[in-house]
């Protein structure tokens, strides 16, 4: 089953600023998109705070996100580097 990406408007903010300066970066971050639409559950879990979202490492940075198994879709939450993922 695949899984429809959503992403908070912030995620999208920074994936666009991606795609300008590093497009290397951004296709690898497409591809694991793809990857993360077809197996939701590849993240770890997260916990404490962010209990039910998971995480991704993408090089330096991190991507959030959660799983909506009722409407089948994965909103994408944060993006940002690893020292200021969790803040």
């Amino acid at each position: 089953m695949t899984y429809r990406i959503v992403a908070h408007p912030e995620v999208q903010k920074e994936i666009k600023k991606l795609y300008k300066k590093d497009k290397v970066r951004y296709e690898y971050i497409k591809k694991k998109l793809k990857i993360l639409s077809e197996q939701p559950d590849i993240g770890k879990p997260l916990r404490n705070v962010l209990k039910g979202k998971w995480r991704i490492q993408i090089g330096s940075f991190v991507l959030i996100y959660e799983i909506d198994n009722n409407d089948n879709k994965i909103i994408l939450l944060r993006f940002e580097h690893h020292d200021n993922a969790y803040r």
